[in-house]
């Protein structure tokens, strides 16, 4: 079961590295500037990616505490 959990692991970081270099940086010049008044939304395949970005993170902290445990 730890091997498991290992591998998984590994599965996973390599997943949200590859979700977090895929993530759109475009416009990041009008995005750091606060004075704008450009609203930016994340829409469609940005919107989806951001909140599997989100869902992986949360199952590498789940299965982290369940290796400890273990």
């Amino acid at each position: 079961m730890n091997s498991f959990l290992i591998i998984f692991q590994i599965f996973i970081s390599v997943l949200i590295v590859a979700l977090v270099f895929l993530q759109a940086s475009g416009d990041s010049e009008s995005r750091t500037n606060i004075m704008t008044s450009v609203n930016f939304e994340k829409r469609g395949w940005e919107k989806v990616m951001y909140y599997f970005t989100i869902g992986s993170i949360f199952v590498f902290l789940l299965s982290s505490i369940v290796q400890t445990l273990i």
